[in-house]
């Protein structure tokens, strides 16, 4: 673990702020202190810090199984980092930075349930961040199958290995959202170790769907567009209205998947 505070650019908050420990790293290093408002000098403590974040670059990291973990759907619905809940008004949160390489918890208190504003008056409290495992850290296993694409992305789809290998630590993703303000997506960090992540197989000479089912026998087609040269974007329509988008980009002699552009639904 390591810190990452001046990324941040907290300190610009409010005027006036309290001031809250950040956890010491595993290695020993002594815990530092970073700004955030009061409760009663903002009002809304964490809705501050949250703007701040997203005018730094951070992303919520999506978790999917938020409602069940927090036993508030609406909550997660609008706030999209949010990780647990506690019956006493205690919730995680957690944010990837710009790069993704840093994984930053929140622990925010006094949170009201799905019938108050949600997170806006919740006090936070910065625990620290993490360091995410390098992509070549995690394909230091592998062995690239291949830098031309189609073959690659065959062999991706085909091992599950490889596609822990050459995904990315955090993926940008986009979600959908439907709340008081209608239907929209935003844009998130889902774990590349999800197994939604990439929801394609490929065997007997076919790319085939993987659902809550299992593989469809039937063949997929897939859509792979070029937007650059270090990037490839692939994307299927699955029956009547389904469809998903993955984007794949060259890094340091081999494909990774780094991006979920198209959320599943029409």
């Amino acid at each position: 673990m390591r810190l990452a505070l001046a990324s941040l650019s907290l300190a610009l908050l409010v005027t006036g702020c309290s001031r809250a420990s950040v956890a010491a790293s595993a290695a020993g290093t002594p815990a530092q202190s970073i700004k955030v408002p009061q409760a009663s000098e903002s009002g809304a403590p964490y809705a501050k810090l949250r703007q701040r974040l997203v005018l730094d670059g951070w992303l919520p990291l999506h978790h999917a199984s938020c409602a069940a973990d927090t036993g508030r759907p609406q909550a997660c619905n609008r706030w999209l980092e949010l990780q647990r809940c506690d019956v006493s008004g205690h919730c995680s949160a957690a944010w990837g930075n710009a790069d993704g390489t840093e994984l930053m918890r929140l622990q925010l208190s006094g949170v009201p349930g799905d019938e108050g504003k949600a997170l806006t008056s919740a006090d936070v409290r910065v625990d620290g961040t993490e360091q995410v495992a390098p992509v070549e850290q995690a394909a230091a296993a592998a062995r690239c199958p291949s830098t031309q694409f189609m073959p690659f992305l065959q062999a991706f789809a085909a091992q599950p290995a490889l596609r822990r290998a050459f995904t990315v630590p955090l993926v940008h993703a986009k979600v959908l959202v439907s709340d008081g303000e209608g239907d929209r997506t935003e844009t998130v960090y889902v774990r590349g170790e999800r197994p939604d992540v990439f929801d394609v197989s490929y065997g007997d000479g076919a790319f085939h769907h993987v659902g809550i089912d299992g593989v469809d026998p039937a063949p997929l087609a897939l859509q792979v567009k070029q937007p650059s040269a270090q990037q490839r974007d692939v994307s299927y329509l699955y029956g009547s209205s389904e469809g998903r988008s993955f984007r794949f980009t060259l890094r340091d002699g081999c494909w990774y998947l780094t991006g979920n552009p198209q959320p599943t639904g029409p």
